[in-house]
């Protein structure tokens, strides 16, 4: 019998987004364009669009491109730490000391030795690691700031259950917290569920929409054709 498979953030992220502002702002008409391009030629897979009440816009982004990369990079920290060479150097580093005391004629102090060594190698890979993981996680989060927006969503193809116990795991949601961005998911059962919610961010001149290609088509939709364009 197959192993089951993680269903596919991208086949259920745009419906819960879009029931998720409609129930938030109450808004009847929530444009939803996929692959909108910035001007600056940064994509994001998702543009959530829609007037507020106080007839300013509101855009959202949905991010989904690095999915893959990061959701490989949780689940083979959950289920192997970093990997098996970190233990087989370990215990390289022990065996060879513990040699090396005994060829000199210091067993009792080569393997003290050992032991401090063993100890420190695999400290240090794991901190060593565990730094490159967070970093790269880190770089892909700021791509995301490319495509601005007043909220910002990343979305995972992965078990909910992958951030329980899991030291990386945690390390992304507060690096998330720390840029505002919200994380939904989507396991096995097809279920989408709300990790973290987004901090809403703040435009310095005009609004968000007027950073992309499709300014002017999404502003006449919302506003119509009796609202000037923000410059």
């Amino acid at each position: 019998m197959p192993s089951q498979r993680e269903s596919n953030i991208n086949d259920f992220a745009f419906d819960y987004l879009r029931n998720h502002y409609t129930t938030r702002f109450g808004a009847k008409h929530i444009l939803v364009d996929k692959d909108e391009q910035t001007k600056q030629g940064s994509i994001t897979q998702g543009l959530f669009s829609m007037k507020k009440e106080d007839n300013t816009l509101f855009v959202a982004a949905l991010h989904t491109h690095h999915s893959p990369e990061i959701t490989r990079a949780l689940v083979k920290y959950k289920k192997k730490g970093f990997n098996v060479f970190r233990f087989a150097l370990t215990l390289l580093t022990l065996i060879s000391v513990l040699l090396a005391g005994l060829l000199l004629g210091q067993l009792v102090s080569g393997a003290v030795a050992a032991v401090v060594l063993a100890i420190s190698v695999f400290a240090l890979y794991s901190f060593v690691g565990k730094r490159l993981q967070q970093r790269k996680l880190a770089r892909l989060l700021d791509t995301l700031k490319k495509t601005p927006a007043d909220e910002q969503w990343l979305g995972l193809s992965i078990s909910s259950l992958t951030f329980r116990n899991n030291d990386l795991a945690k390390q992304l949601l507060a690096m998330c917290e720390r840029r505002g961005v919200g994380i939904i998911t989507v396991g096995q059962r097809a279920k989408v569920i709300l990790m973290k919610e987004p901090q809403a961010a703040t435009c310095r001149r005009g609004d968000f929409l007027s950073h992309y290609n499709a300014d002017a088509r999404i502003r006449k939709a919302l506003l119509g054709d009796s609202v000037l364009r923000v410059a």
